[in-house]
């Protein structure tokens, strides 16, 4: 009996920080956010696709990466996840990456930023 007492006592424990866990901020590519994008060669993490922001985009990404600082943020377009990363400082310069477990995935990722973008959302989400 002291055994499943134990076992009651953790998941009492557990459950509410697992309900007050905040959920990632995102930041939403669009068509307006988006410069240009291009596959770059293979490395030891994957096919990496570089992203180039617009002026807006830029402006907004900085800002939004200023305010989640020592976070976890998500990059995505519609519901997939671009990429994934801790902000540990604000990202100046409008330039962004994605790593893809193959070419092939990789040049998707790269013809939806080039043409097959949604208008919106755009910018950050929480």
């Amino acid at each position: 009996m002291p055994e499943i007492m134990k076992w009651i006592a953790i998941l009492v424990l557990a459950f509410p920080a697992i309900g007050l866990a905040e959920p990632e901020p995102e930041f939403h590519l669009c068509s307006s956010y988006v410069e240009k994008s291009a596959v770059g060669e293979p490395s030891d993490l994957g096919w990496p696709v570089f992203v180039k922001l617009t002026a807006a985009g830029t402006t907004s990404f900085e800002a939004f990466t200023e305010s989640n600082a020592d976070k976890t943020i998500r990059v995505v377009v519609g519901p997939q996840v671009f990429s994934r990363a801790t902000v540990w400082v604000p990202v100046p310069g409008g330039h962004l990456r994605g790593v893809f477990g193959s070419q092939e995935v990789a040049a998707d990722w790269q013809r939806i930023l080039a043409g097959e973008l949604p208008a919106g959302p755009c910018g950050a989400r929480n």
